[in-house]
């Protein structure tokens, strides 16, 4: 029970309301507390994003997050012959930007272009020092409806990781990187 209690987050996602003007603004913004054995860490989040409906079949969008732990820092090291500083941790800063465009009544596109860095030190890893983050990923695809009752969507999803650490996220998971949009790899019309 005192598990799930440290596992719980509070979070206030997307404070204001879409317009009628071609602008859409968005913010969100949490914390949260997550431990694995005899470790814990708590974050808070920023992240703000703004859309842009340039015609009926154009959406351009982008934005900005940024976490960071309330119990990071630097430390000394332990061993007596190397006092440097050692960085532990999490402060992450991602941009990103994207297209949405629609074909036709049936084709649909859109791309995104993601840029992460930082250093994070997951709870999962034995090791009391942070790894550095530096990723790169460009995503995107297309959806066709053939009829009303099916569709076909193509992802591709194409992740430059400078340090090796994107496989093993914050939820230490192979699949669930930090340069997988909103972790998960659809994004068409079709939100199933």
């Amino acid at each position: 029970m005192v598990l799930l209690t440290l596992a719980l987050g509070a979070m206030a996602q997307r404070i204001g309301e879409a317009d009628s003007s071609r602008w859409d603004f968005h913010l969100s913004t949490g914390t949260s507390v997550i431990s694995s054995g005899k470790k814990a860490d708590s974050y808070l989040w920023v992240s703000p994003s703004v859309g842009y409906r340039a015609s009926d079949r154009l959406t351009l969008h982008g934005g900005f997050s940024a976490v960071g732990s309330l119990l990071g820092g630097y430390g000394l090291r332990g061993d007596s012959r190397n006092l440097a500083p050692l960085r532990r941790g999490t402060r992450l800063t991602k941009m990103e930007a994207g297209v949405d465009y629609k074909v036709s009544d049936r084709l649909s596109l859109w791309a995104t272009v993601m840029h992460l860095g930082g250093w994070h030190e997951p709870v999962w890893s034995p090791w009391d020092e942070a790894f550095r983050v530096g990723v790169t990923a460009v995503s995107g695809g297309f959806s066709y409806a053939l009829s009303d009752e099916s569709l076909l969507e193509m992802h591709f999803h194409f992740v430059h990781d400078l340090y090796g650490n994107d496989a093993l996220g914050i939820l230490a998971h192979p699949y669930y990187g930090y340069g997988v949009p909103c972790y998960e790899l659809f994004g068409g019309p079709w939100p199933f």
